[in-house]
C-alpha cells in the first residue's frame, strides 16, 4: 500500500532488507513467500496459545506515525528493527542488516526516516516486526483489523486477517532450546551505566541479579531457557551462585544464604516470571519453576580439593551436599533439576584434569568417584540432582564407561558419529542435548531453525547455545555477525535489560511450529516415519560417518587436522538447503483435519 512518497509493505518473517529496501540475499527465495493476496491484505494462519509473526516495511522520507489495531482477542507487539553496521567493510559501501528489535510501548509508534540514532546516510527504508499473540481462549475463526501509517496528512492502511485454527501450542516444548551466559562479568559491561554507581559490594549484587531476571524472563517468554555459568576454572563461586563454606572437616558447614535465595529462589518457584523484563509486553507463558540450573558444586566446592582421595574430602562434600539438599526441601524448591557439572579445563592449570570435554579416558575416574559423592549426599531426596557431563572426545566410551553415574549429556559435535549409541543411552533413559554456535546476522534470516529441527529429527532432548548473550563489542556499528549473541543490551534505548532480535524471533516461532508437528505425529504413532519422510526432503545432514582416524586412534590422538572435523562449537553458514526449507515443517505442523 502507498500514498504519496511514502510506501508500506507486509513481508516473511524470514525476509530481510537493509535501510535502503535491498533483501538479504541468502534470503531470496524465502521472498517467494508472500503473506499477502491478491487484494493486498496480509493473511496470516496461528494456533492459539502462541505467536504469528511478520516485517513491515516503512519505504519514504520524513517523519511517520505508525499504528497496529489488529482485533480485540489478538495482543500486538510492534518492535523496531536496528540496522547494524557490519564491520571489515572499509574498501566498500557497508552492509546493514536488521536483527535488534525495540520494543515500542503500546501499539503505535512514531520515528523518522533517516532514523536519526540509527545514522545511515541515505535511509530510506525502515523495518519493523509484528507480533501477534493468540490467546488459549480464542474462539477459532479469522480476525481482522489492520496495520496504519500516517505521514503528512496521509493515511496507508494494510488490512491484515488472521485465522484462528482449532489448535493450541503446547505450554511446554518438546525440546529445549539453552541460551548459555558465562558467568555476569560480560553482561555488567553491557550496561555501563546501570552499574555506574553501584560499587561491588551488595549494591552490584542486587542489580547483577535483576539483570540475570530479566534475561531469564525475556528468553522464556520466547519458549527457550536462560542459564549463567557461575564458577571459575579453579572452583570458586560467586556469592550469588553459592551460599558460605565456613569450616574444615567435620565442621565445615554452609552459611549466609541471602544472596544464593535472592537469585535462586524466584527462578526455582517461578516467580521471577510474573512480571516482564524492561520495555517487553505482559507475560504469556506460565510462571513455572526453571526447568534445570547448575547446581554450586566443583572439585572444590563445598569440600577442599586439597583433601581430594582423603576421607575427609568425602565427610567435607557430603556433609555440605546435603545441607544444600536440605536447604532446598525446607524451601519447596524441588522441581528444578539440580546439575552437577563440572566445567573445568586442565590448561587452566586449576585441576590436573579436565571436567569439560574430557579428552583422557584416565579422568572419568573422578567422574565415578564424584558421582558416588552425590548419590550419598543426596540419596532419597525429592530434590532432582542430575550428573551433568558435557563430552566431545571420548562420548561414545563414556557412554559406557560412566553409564548409570552420568544421566544428563550435552555432547560436542562428534555425536553426529554415534547414531546407534546415542539411541541406546536415550533408551535407558538419560537426557541427551548438544551444542553449537548462533548463525550470524548476515546469514540466511531462518538458519537458527537448522539446530533445532536437528534436534527434534534426530530425537534429541535439547539445543545449546554455547554463547548467546554477547553480541561483540559494539554490535551496532562495528557488527562482527553477533554469533555469539542473539540477545542483545537495551540500555543504548533506555532498557535496564535484555531486547530480542529477529533472530530470537524466528526461533520462538520455530520451537512453536516442532511442538505442534510433534504433538500431531505422536497422536498419530507416526513420529518415526515423519522423521524419516522429512530426512529425505529436507537436505541438511543429520547424522555422518566418522573419518577413519577417529576409527583407527584413541581420542587421546585425535585433533582437528587428523580428523578433518572442527572441535570448537561454532557455527558454519547453511549454503545448500532453499530458505523456504522450514515449511515442509510448517505445513506438516498443521493436521490434515485443520488443513
Amino acid at each position: 500500500m502507498s500514498a504519496s512518497s511514502f510506501q508500506l509493505t507486509a513481508v516473511h518473517e524470514w525476509c530481510a532488507h537493509d535501510p535502503f529496501g535491498k533483501l538479504k540475499p541468502a534470503d531470496v527465495s524465502a521472498a517467494l513467500l508472500s503473506v499477502t493476496d491478491n487484494s493486498g491484505t496480509v493473511r496470516l494462519r496461528a494456533a492459539r496459545n502462541g505467536y504469528v509473526s511478520f516485517r513491515i516495511l516503512i519505504q519514504g522520507t520524513g517523519e511517520y506515525r505508525l499504528n497496529a489495531s489488529i482485533g480485540k482477542n489478538l495482543e500486538t507487539d510492534l518492535f523496531k528493527a536496528w540496522y547494524h553496521r557490519m564491520a571489515d567493510q572499509k574498501e566498500k559501501q557497508p552492509d546493514y542488516w536488521p536483527d535488534a528489535l525495540i520494543p515500542v510501548h503500546g501499539t503505535e509508534a512514531n520515528g523518522a526516516i533517516p532514523d536519526p540514532d540509527n545514522k545511515i546516510n541515505g535511509q530510506s527504508v525502515q523495518e519493523y516486526w509484528v507480533d501477534l499473540f493468540v490467546p488459549p481462549d480464542a474462539k477459532p475463526g479469522t480476525i481482522t483489523g489492520k496495520i496504519e501509517l500516517i505521514t503528512g496528512g496521509q493515511t496507508i492502511k494494510l488490512p491484515v486477517a488472521v485465522e484462528v485454527l482449532a489448535m493450541d501450542i503446547p505450554e511446554n516444548p518438546c525440546v529445549t532450546v539453552y541460551l548459555k551466559s558465562y558467568g555476569w562479568e560480560k553482561l555488567r559491561e553491557q550496561y555501563p551505566s546501570t552499574f555506574a554507581r553501584t560499587g561491588k559490594g551488595a549494591r552490584m549484587w542486587k542489580n547483577v541479579i535483576g539483570l540475570f531476571h530479566n534475561y531469564h524472563r525475556l528468553i522464556h517468554e520466547h519458549r527457550a531457557i536462560f542459564r549463567s555459568r557461575g564458577g571459575s576454572h579453579s572452583g570458586s563461586f560467586d556469592i550469588i551462585y553459592s551460599p558460605r563454606v565456613v569450616g574444615n572437616g567435620r565442621q565445615k558447614h554452609l552459611e549466609d544464604w541471602e544472596m544464593f535465595d535472592q537469585h535462586f529462589g524466584p527462578l526455582f518457584d517461578g516467580s521471577v516470571f510474573l512480571k516482564a523484563a524492561p520495555g517487553a509486553p505482559r507475560p504469556r507463558r506460565p510462571a513455572l519453576p526453571v526447568q534445570g540450573m547448575y547446581a554450586p558444586i566443583g572439585p572444590n566446592w563445598p569440600a577442599s580439593y586439597l583433601w581430594w582421595g582423603q576421607p575427609g574430602y568425602e565427610v567435607e562434600f557430603t556433609n555440605c551436599v546435603a545441607e544444600l539438599d536440605a536447604h532446598l526441601r525446607a524451601k519447596g524448591w524441588t522441581r528444578t533439576q539440580m546439575e552437577m557439572f563440572f566445567f573445568h579445563k586442565k590448561r587452566f592449570r586449576g585441576f590436573e584434569w579436565d571436567g569439560d570435554e574430557t579428552k583422557f579416558a584416565k579422568d572419568d575416574d573422578r567422574f565415578l568417584e564424584m558421582g558416588q559423592l552425590l548419590k550419598k549426599a543426596t540419596a532419597n531426596s525429592p530434590v532432582k540432582w542430575v550428573f551433568r557431563a558435557d563430552s566431545s572426545w571420548q562420548q561414545k566410551f563414556q557412554f559406557e564407561r560412566l553409564a548409570n553415574v552420568v544421566t544428563f549429556w550435552v555432547l560436542g559435535g562428534f555425536w553426529r558419529w554415534y547414531p546407534q549409541e546415542i539411541r541406546q543411552i536415550i533408551a535407558r533413559g538419560d537426557t541427551v542435548w548438544w551444542y553449537g554456535g548462533t548463525p550470524q546476522i548476515q546469514w540466511i534470516s531462518n538458519q537458527v531453525l537448522e539446530s533445532l529441527y536437528t534436534t527434534w529429527a534426530c530425537g534429541l532432548h535439547g539445543y545449546n547455545h554455547w554463547l548467546a548473550t554477547d553480541p561483540g563489542k559494539d554490535p551496532w556499528f562495528a557488527c562482527n555477525g553477533a554469533g555469539t549473541g542473539m540477545v542483545y543490551p537495551g540500555e543504548r534505548f533506555g532498557l535496564a535489560g535484555p531486547i530480542p532480535s529477529t533472530r530470537m524471533k524466528i526461533m520462538r516461532n520455530g520451537i512453536q511450529d516442532i511442538d505442534l508437528l510433534d504433538q500431531a505425529v505422536r497422536a498419530s504413532g507416526r513420529i518415526d516415519a515423519v522423521r524419516e519422510e522429512l530426512a529425505r526432503a529436507i537436505p541438511l545432514q543429520l547424522w555422518s560417518k566418522p573419518p577413519r582416524a577417529a576409527l583407527e586412534l584413541p581420542p587421546e590422538e585425535w585433533d582437528s587436522r587428523k580428523l578433518g572435523a572442527e572441535h570448537e562449537p561454532n557455527a558454519i553458514e547453511q549454503k545448500t538447503a532453499d530458505p523456504s526449507w522450514w515449511m515442509e515443517i510448517r505445513q506438516r505442523a498443521i493436521p490434515e483435519e485443520v488443513r
